[in-house]
């Protein structure tokens, strides 16, 4: 940056010469952050608004009836997050269902206003059907897009030739613009969340894309990034009226009735690993997590004293 004197030798008005902090055409922008938001935004920094909490992402589950496996990799998945420099937080949002999805666009549109609310800068939603890796989140964000998912791969293939996106999109080909995605694992900014109404949450995965395109968003693909999920989407249409029944009942009483998969990954060492396991043999990658009882954040006094409150 040139000096005073510089600029003045070069024609200046010296009135237009901003060079203390008391000048009148000198605007403070002072935005406190906490962990290493602003650091990772690196040379994205030039181009982004200022925010009071840069990289913080709030990860939304839609229920907490987790398939084997998928309890203990969300947790991994947070812990490699938060030691990139993000900051990370963790709700699992009830599931009012009478039956099951009924009301999984209730979830997803609790999940956006959390986020607005929380003031967080993205916010990620997933089913609890995903079996995430540890670094599914990091590789979505370093896109820096407003709506990104990551590329499904359904391990159930229930119903072999249905689509999990469209146009269909081959692995480790970077990331693509598509019509729709299946809505298990999704990452937004959440300044998206200002377009959609409630309503865009409810329905299939072609009427959310709908809405995103009605206000210029354009859900992208990344094919280098996949998730494996543990069933496909739902499909009741192809079911028979009495497998359909069944079904349904059978999502019932483990819904109401079965307690939750949280256990550790089978190679977890409570000596020399990362982690821990409480004494009700619920696995926490990070200890911040436990902070938690059944009507939300608590301070913890002792080491276990959210044990108390489960």
């Amino acid at each position: 940056m040139p000096t005073k004197e510089e600029l003045l030798a070069l024609g200046w008005n010296e009135r237009f010469i901003v060079d203390r902090n008391t000048h009148p055409s000198y605007h403070i922008s002072s935005w406190p952050t906490t962990g290493m938001g602003q650091q990772l935004l690196a040379q994205k920094a030039h181009y982004r608004l200022p925010h009071i909490n840069p990289q913080s992402v709030l990860v939304v589950v839609a229920s907490n009836a987790w398939c084997p496996a998928g309890w203990y990799r969300l947790q991994d998945m947070l812990r490699h997050t938060e030691q990139a420099g993000y900051m990370v937080a963790l709700e699992e949002v009830n599931d009012i269902s009478l039956m099951p999805m009924d009301a999984i666009g209730v979830m997803r549109s609790c999940a956006a206003m959390m986020a607005l609310d929380a003031g967080v800068e993205w916010c990620f939603m997933v089913d609890t059907d995903t079996l995430l890796e540890p670094d599914t989140l990091v590789r979505l964000l370093q896109w820096d897009q407003p709506v990104v998912f990551p590329l499904l791969n359904d391990l159930e293939n229930k119903y072999p030739g249905t689509k999990l996106v469209s146009p269909t999109l081959q692995p480790n080909t970077g990331l693509h613009p598509v019509v729709w995605g299946a809505m298990s694992v999704m990452l937004f900014n959440v300044k998206v969340f200002n377009c959609l109404n409630p309503y865009a949450w409810h329905g299939s995965d072609y009427h959310f894309a709908q809405h995103l395109g009605h206000f210029g968003h354009r859900i992208y693909v990344d094919t280098d990034t996949l998730v494996n999920v543990s069933r496909g989407p739902a499909r009741h249409l192809a079911k028979s009226w009495d497998e359909l029944w069944a079904s349904l009942r059978v999502s019932f009483e483990h819904l109401r009735n079965d307690d939750r998969d949280r256990k550790p990954p089978p190679w977890f060492d409570p000596v020399f690993g990362d982690g821990q396991v409480d004494r009700h043999g619920t696995y926490w990658a990070l200890d911040s997590d436990r902070r938690v009882s059944m009507n939300g954040p608590e301070t913890r006094v002792g080491q276990d004293n959210h044990a108390n409150h489960n």
